[in-house]
């Protein structure tokens, strides 16, 4: 599940320590967990990125580099319905097709 308070173009990040999931609109290569105050590698610990809250439905990016994830993020949280539609088909949605992590 999306954590609730995430945005479209935020990336969701996964602690490798606690596994607790938070939504990070940051372009930094660590972030640091809210839960545990861990460091975490953000492309590492990736679970995706977030298209659309109300559907629940993450985009699969992890294997583009942090030039290209930042260019999403920054098209996703502009809010342009069509921008969304043209990543949804352009990017392969997390685990295979599947809506949710």
């Amino acid at each position: 599940m999306i954590p609730e308070y995430a945005k479209p173009g935020d990336t969701v990040v996964k602690c490798p320590r606690c596994a607790y999931v938070w939504p990070y609109s940051g372009d930094k290569e660590y972030a640091t967990c809210p839960s545990g105050g861990y460091k975490c590698e953000v492309a590492v610990n990736q679970k995706g990125m977030v298209l659309s809250c109300e559907d629940e439905i993450l985009v699969d990016v992890d294997r583009y580099d942090r030039t290209v994830r930042r260019a999403l993020s920054l098209g996703l949280k502009r809010g342009d319905r069509d921008y969304r539609s043209g990543i949804a088909d352009a990017f392969p949605t997390k685990d295979g097709g599947s809506r949710e992590f």
